[in-house]
């Protein structure tokens, strides 16, 4: 994932829709990438997820004339991976608001052997570390970024696509 053009891309996104009309707090936009991390509890609690299968069943159905709102809705919105890419998508637009360059900054050398956790506990080590006001906002910026794509990983989510196709949505 290129950090710093998925950065641009949420942020003008976010400025487009109006979300940035008013100077926000790094708390408050740290308290809404936390609440998308309680969606994502709650939707693997419920058992809401895409599956493997999502991108060829989005692609399938949009290739015989579905509406891609209609689409998405059915097969991918409010499942732990829509959700995951919200919390995504809501840390790249702090980057944007907060000017970070990615490129500038030493990697992220955060592990976590997410295998040995349960799904809350993980969700609450995000949360743990993007609280951490003893590090900097760009870092817990960074970090939160890594955590998620990395979680990702483990569950074979294909975040990347997630991310681009929430944001073809909103």
């Amino acid at each position: 994932m290129n950090y710093n053009e998925l950065k641009e891309k949420a942020h003008s996104n976010a400025v487009k829709h109006g979300f940035w009309k008013e100077k926000w707090s790094n708390e408050h936009c740290l308290m809404l990438v936390i609440t998308e991390v309680a969606e994502l509890v709650e939707a693997d609690r419920k058992g809401d997820k895409a599956g493997y299968g999502a991108k060829l069943l989005v692609k399938q159905d949009l290739d015989k004339g579905e509406s891609f709102a209609d689409v998405f809705a059915s097969h991918v919105k409010n499942t732990v991976e829509d959700e995951m890419a919200d919390v995504a998508i809501r840390l790249f637009d702090l980057a944007g608001a907060l000017g970070i360059d990615f490129d500038m900054m030493k990697p992220c050398r955060y592990y976590r052997a997410y295998h040995k956790f349960s799904f809350t506990e993980n969700a609450f080590g995000l949360v743990k570390g993007l609280s951490r006001d003893v590090i900097s906002i760009e870092k817990r910026v960074q970090f939160g970024i890594a955590y998620i794509e990395g979680w990702a990983k483990t569950l074979k989510i294909d975040l990347l696509w997630h991310i681009n196709t929430k944001m073809k949505y909103n």
